[in-house]
This record gives structure tokens, sequence and C-alpha cells, in this order.
């Protein structure tokens, strides 16, 4: 027999005065006020009869009424929000009420018809209320007390919430599964009503969760799993991470539109600078003393490793403070370091443990460097790691990374950029959780690069120095590193005097000079075009860098006569004819790459750079490599 069907009503309370961020819900998100973002989430699903914010605050009250919304003004005052849906719908005609959470402006349909279906199967009759659990793998988040934990039984019915890690993990080689409890209900409306009279018991009082009531008055809670990860806003800094999540949002909808959240008077960057580096000789050693204080119980380190040490494990592996489930993946370097190989490897570490990494340590040259910073943010933020090609676009802060270079000159160990080859494009994430949380720099780990590669490295370092000192962006701070890199380069690699342990560190040194320079300037021709090659021909950047630079005395004239000078002291041999056989479709497809790099060309050449460059001087210029 078919069940009538129940009438559904949608209730958000709301509260100004939050006690950790006062008046969040009516902070602007985008344009529209927090509260009125969640109404509309709600509303939007179309599985609500009605939808109602239920508030104490005229403010409030009045933002939802003039946007066309149904509020509802609370009468009395109440310590929780299922009071103030009590006494809401207490004379509505309703028989399942919904509790929205009102700082949760992300809600979305998928979950909330999971939450209704309960009330649609076998055992419905059993079923007083129903709410959303998440798995979790954080272990931060596990041990954090704002973060509520849930056990349930074999029908997913709970048995017990709380602030602690649910169950004591007392084996460590256990791997339970943790669930977190996230704030929607479904009751039934006698359900609510009984929660409204009932007195609070001492569980409820010791943990502060209002749902541990239901159970100890003998209700049933079913819990049903979703993976949507929302947004709630309890700081000021979930509200940025929620502005970034809206601003990616109408980036996907307009192609390159970024909404604008709030008016700034500012053009000054304020980019973040990796917090923690020790430099020196044997300073690889320390490693263990380094990032011990970020291991997180059973939580394993991953260490991408360049796979040119893999027949070389006395170097680097073998040297590796390796305890419990720490692992060790060697990562090819052949070609450019690509999205879809970001994705793969994330996927094999989410299969292979329940929960998040204490870390990501990447040991090799800068394509490594970029994965590994790649990785890191990938395993905190959904979708692939072509979503966040671009400025600005990652909403969640990265795993714990650390930066080891075994080769110097790229400057990835301080940039806030990883560069990728996508699908379309080869583009950076640069975003302000790129950068490493820690930085090791150890001479002794390149000293045995072979001469070429030390070669192209390092160019690639000085390249970055002449675009930057040339560009159009160049101010100050960007000038002061850039100069040091410079004069650093010129050393290295026209002194006949300088030994060679001395001039591995000051390689390192200018490295990462060269990318500070570039952290608040940016590079140029060489690089866009540089970025193309890669793309069509899988180019790797040093070299890369080096072909196209070769040719650019019109644009840099001073620095390729230094350039080849460089090069014929250390009798370094370009390969020629790279792009003679291209098919047209391959040359159009890489000058298409090279010219939508615009903040390249505009520091390269100005803001008027479109008169001076256009496909046919890159074609021109493709066809001379």
């Amino acid at each position: 027999m078919s069940r009538k069907k129940l009438r559904t009503i949608a209730m958000i309370p709301a509260r100004y005065a939050a006690s950790r961020f006062p008046g969040k819900l009516m902070q602007n998100l985008g344009g529209k006020s927090v509260i009125v973002r969640t109404y509309e989430a709600a509303t939007n699903t179309g599985l609500f009869d009605e939808t109602f914010v239920v508030t104490d605050s005229e403010i409030i009250y009045d933002e939802i009424v003039a946007q066309g919304g149904k509020a509802i003004m609370s009468v009395k005052e109440h310590s929780c929000g299922s009071d103030r849906i009590a006494e809401a719908v207490e004379h509505m005609d309703i028989d399942i009420v919904v509790n929205v959470q009102g700082d949760e402006p992300f809600t979305e349909k998928e979950s909330l018809e999971k939450v209704l279906a309960v009330f649609e199967e076998e055992d419905a009759d059993r079923i007083d209320l129903a709410s959303l659990m998440t798995p979790m793998s954080d272990w931060d988040e596990i041990v954090n007390p704002n973060s509520v934990k849930v056990i349930v039984d074999k029908d997913n019915y709970a048995l017990y919430f709380s602030r602690s890690p649910i169950p004591f993990p007392r084996d460590k080689e256990i791997n339970h599964v943790y669930y977190k409890h996230k704030g929607i209900y479904a009751f039934r409306k006698q359900a609510i009503l009984d929660f409204y009279h009932l007195p609070m018991r001492s569980l409820e009082a010791s943990e502060k969760i209002e749902c541990i009531r239901y159970l100890e008055y003998g209700k049933n809670i079913k819990m049903v799993e979703t993976h949507h990860e929302g947004v709630e806003i309890d700081t000021p800094e979930d509200l940025e991470k929620a502005i970034r999540l809206i601003n990616k949002e109408n980036l996907l909808i307009q192609e390159g539109a970024v909404i604008e959240t709030k008016k700034t008077t500012t053009q000054h960057k304020n980019f973040p600078m990796v917090p923690r580096v020790v430099f020196g000789a044997g300073s690889f050693d320390q490693i263990d003393e380094i990032i011990g204080g970020q291991r997180k119980e059973t939580a394993p380190f991953i260490y991408l490793i360049d796979s040119v040490f893999k027949t070389q494990k006395q170097l680097i592996e073998d040297r590796l403070p390796l305890q419990q489930q720490d692992t060790v993946v060697y990562v090819s370097t052949e070609e450019e370091p690509k999205t879809a190989q970001v994705d793969a490897i994330v996927a094999q570490i989410k299969k292979e443990y329940k929960f998040a990494p204490s870390g990501v340590i990447g040991i090799g040259g800068g394509s490594v460097l970029d994965l590994a910073k790649a990785v890191a943010i990938m395993l905190k933020n959904p979708g692939s790691a072509s979503d966040y090609q671009g400025w600005d676009l990652v909403p969640n802060k990265a795993l714990y990374h650390v930066g080891i270079p075994t080769i110097s000159g790229t400057g990835a160990e301080v940039s806030r950029t990883t560069v990728l080859t996508g699908p379309e494009r080869k583009l950076g994430i640069n975003s302000d959780y790129t950068p490493f949380d820690q930085v090791i720099l150890d001479p002794q780990l390149i000293k045995d690069v072979p001469k070429d590669q030390w070669f192209y490295t390092g160019m690639d370092c000085y390249i970055h120095c002449i675009e930057s000192l040339n560009g159009t962006y160049l101010n100050a701070f960007s000038q002061s590193y850039g100069e040091k890199a410079l004069d650093l380069c010129k050393e290295i690699f026209l002194s006949d005097t300088l030994p060679k342990e001395e001039a591995d560190a000051k390689l390192m040194m200018a490295s990462w000079h060269g990318g500070m320079s570039i952290a608040y300037s940016q590079v140029g021709v060489a690089h866009a075009m540089s970025y193309g090659l890669a793309y069509v021909l899988g180019t790797k950047h040093g070299i890369g860098n080096c072909i196209v630079f070769d040719k650019l005395g019109k644009y840099y004239p001073e620095g390729v006569r230094l350039f080849k000078e460089m090069k014929a002291k250390h009798n370094i041999e370009l390969p020629q004819g790279l792009c003679a056989n291209l098919t047209d479709e391959q040359l159009n497809t890489m000058i298409s790459v090279a010219l939508s790099l615009e903040p390249l060309w505009e520091n390269a050449l100005g803001k008027q750079w479109r008169d001076k460059v256009n496909e046919q001087v890159l074609r021109e210029l493709y066809l001379s490599l």
C-alpha cells in the first residue's frame, strides 16, 4: 500500500548574535548575505512545500522579507535552533520539518533528498528523525572538539554523538572510518515538539550537542551518509573560503569573470612566503626533526621522489625517517607535470588510506616540486587539478607539504605557482595555498647533477631574472631579489675560480632569489613561448626556455648576448629545427597556448602588447627554433 505524501517544510533557524562570529549571517557573500544565500539554496532544491527563516533578529527578518522570502519572528529566547523551530511549527499542519543550518550557504539537493528518503523506506515507522554524516579523513578534524562525531549501528541508527574521537583508536592498526555529523535534520513533527518540552539531561549538558537529548529519551535517529563537503561559516576564515568558492563557481559560469566580493583601494600584492626554510650542507639529514611534529597518529607521510633516484636509494630513500605506513612514490620527470598525473597520484593515495596523510614531501627538481604542491592541494580540494589552473581558485588550505630540491634554478621551491599541463592548456595553480610549508636547501643534494641539466635549470633562473628586471611589472621588491639572483648567476656561470661546492650553494640562493623576484613581478616572452613548446611537444621547461631565449635578441638584447657567452663557455649545444616539421594544427596550438598567457606578454611589452606580437610574429619565432 502506498504511503500518503508527507507535507514537508524547511526551517532555517537564524540567530544574529553568534558567539564565535557575531553577525555572520549578514556578511556579504558574493553580493548577497549569507542567510539569503542559504534560504535560496534550500528553496531552489524544490523539495519543500514551504521554506522559512525563523529568527529572533529584526535585521535578519527584514533581510529575508526584503528579498521576497518567508520569515517568522521567534517570540521567546531559545538556547538552540531546534527549540526555535519547535515554537514556530507547533500549530502548523505539517508532517516533516527539515532544519537547515543558516550558516551553510552551499546546502545542496542531493543530501536533502537522501535525508528525506528515509521516511519512505521499510523502517520509516521506527524513525523519529534523520540526519546526515560524512566520512572524515583528516586527523586534525577528527580530534577537533568543534567537529561532532557520530557512531551508528549496523542499520545506521545513531548510537552516540561526541566531540571526542569515537571510537577511541586504542589499537593503531585498526582503520576505522570516522563520521562527522552534519547539522541538517529531518524531524517528524511530534519528535521536535517532544524535544521542545523535555528537559536537558546530563549527557547533552556535558557534550553541548542537542541531538543527544533525543537519544537520552529513546528516540531513533537514522543517519544517512553523504560525501558533500559544504562550508559552514563559523569564523571569518570560513567566510573567506566561501567567497573563494563563489568566485570559482562564477569563473566556471562566466569565462574568466570573477565577482567582486568587496571594494578595495589597494593594488599591492599580499602574497604568502614559505614560512620555514633550512639551508646548509647536510641539512637534509635533519628531516626527521623537521617534520616530526607534523606526524598525525597513523597518518603517513607521502614522499614523491624523482625516479632518477630509484636505482640510487642510498642517496635519498635510505636516508629518510620512514615510519609506520609512510610511502615512497617515484615519479617520472621525462615530461612536464600533468594534471592527469596529479589526479592519478591523489586517487591512489585516497584508495590506500582512509585518513589524509600527515603531509606530502617532494624531493627532486622543479617538476617533482610542482607535483608535490599540486598533490598537497588536491588531497584537500575536490575535483580535478585542471579545475584549479589559474589564479586564486583553490578554496581549501593544502595538506602540509615540504620541498627539497635536488636541482637548483627553477625557483619552484619558493613559488606560489605549480605549473601543470592540463587537457586544454599549460598553466599554473597560482594560489595562497601553493607555497611549501617547509623547504630544505641542502647543496650536497645537487652536487651530482649532469652538466647539461645543471646548465638548463640554472639558465631558467637567469631567464627569470632577465624577464623580471626588464618587465613593466618591476618594482623595488622584485628588483632587489632579481638583481641579487642575476649577480649570482653571472658569478656561477662565468667565473673560472668558484669551487664546485660554493657554486652549488650559490646556485641554490640564486634559485631562491629568482623565485622571489617573479613572485612579486612576472616572467615574459621566453616563458610564454616555452609553455607552448611544452604543451605540444612535451619539451622540458629548462631546456625549452634556453631554446627560445637563444632567439629573443630583439626583446632582451643584453640578456641574450650574455646567455650566448655562458652557453659557449660551458660548451652547450642546443637542439635545432625543433619546430621545422610541425603540422599547421600543432603550430597553431602552440601559438594559441603562448598568446593565452596575457600577464607574461603585458610584463614583457606593456599593456599594448597586442600591437607588437601576433600570430604571425610567433609563427616566425617558433619556426626559427
